[in-house]
């Protein structure tokens, strides 16, 4: 982990999966994200020693396991609180909810996995937040309530609010809950003015039009991609089928429900959008153009 300073009060622990560090005072300090295991809480801890800070709270953006999997081990070393948006807190406090999203019922051992499912913490709703200098945004999209967290050194953490560029470019369908709602983050995200912006995946940029641009054009992509299909290819696993093919994508148990979730929400947008209609036949779902 490489600690970089972006104002006064604010820092990020530089890695695979990017940690925000603010400073509440001068011994306390909120962590924005918690990385993706015990070790990444390790690693904070120490950074956090020999910095002499103090860990008081964990703001995490989301529930997502990559973001809360240091929660545990520092919660229990620090006894520090840790927010999340209402119903991310759930999943927080009970991350077998997530997996059991994706499956539909109690799910199977394949995605009962640290990828997909951390160790619980005790997380309470952000609207108890009551620390100076931060502000809470909505960001939500890729996940029921991800939150962004802006400092008052004008740096915007914006967790999986959007994907950096070389990201985007080896996977090239990224997990969303909620389409429409993350086209529509992106639009704001445009027309905000941070000094920095801090995704959790990738580098810290002050001008993010051209990621903002990269990550709607390919979402656009992937829906014109299964409109297209749906004229030949009705049957729903012919059609996922058809886009692990076209974007090489490994066929494994966890990517058939990661990436299922993500069409299945495209698929839930178009059919708000009227273009295409949805039914079952022969005990498949069957989809069809307008």
């Amino acid at each position: 982990m490489e600690l970089q300073k972006l104002g006064e009060k604010t820092y990020v622990l530089l890695s695979p999966v990017n940690v925000g560090i603010y400073l509440l005072d001068e011994e306390n300090v909120c962590l924005i994200d918690s990385g993706s295991s015990k070790d990444y809480g390790k690693e904070i801890s120490k950074v956090l020693e020999e910095n002499n800070w103090h860990l008081k709270c964990i703001i995490n953006t989301h529930s997502h396991a990559d973001h809360i999997g240091g929660n545990a081990y520092l919660q229990n070393k620090y006894n520090c609180q840790i927010y999340a948006e209402k119903t991310e807190s759930y999943f927080i406090n009970s991350p077998i909810l997530e997996p059991a999203l994706m499956y539909g019922a109690k799910p199977i051992k394949e995605l009962c996995t640290s990828f997909l499912m951390a160790k619980p913490s005790v997380c309470e709703d952000i609207k108890n937040f009551t620390e100076e200098g931060l502000e809470i945004i909505n960001l939500e999209g890729h996940s029921f309530g991800l939150i962004g967290v802006a400092t008052s050194d004008n740096v915007l953490f914006v967790g999986d609010a959007y994907t950096s560029s070389k990201i985007l470019e080896k996977y090239k369908i990224q997990y969303t809950y909620d389409v429409a709602n993350f086209l529509k983050t992106l639009e704001f995200l445009k027309e905000t003015n941070y000094a920095y912006y801090v995704p959790s995946h990738g580098e810290v940029e002050s001008d993010i039009g051209d990621t903002l641009r990269k990550n709607a054009e390919a979402i656009t992509s992937i829906e014109e991609e299964i409109y297209e299909i749906i004229l030949d290819k009705h049957n729903y696993n012919e059609i996922l089928k058809e886009l692990f093919n076209h974007y090489h994508i490994k066929e494994t148990v966890e990517q058939y429900h990661i990436v299922g979730t993500t069409i299945k929400s495209m698929i839930a947008k178009l059919m708000e959008e009227d273009k295409i209609s949805l039914s079952v036949k022969d005990a498949n779902l069957w989809l069809e153009r307008k």
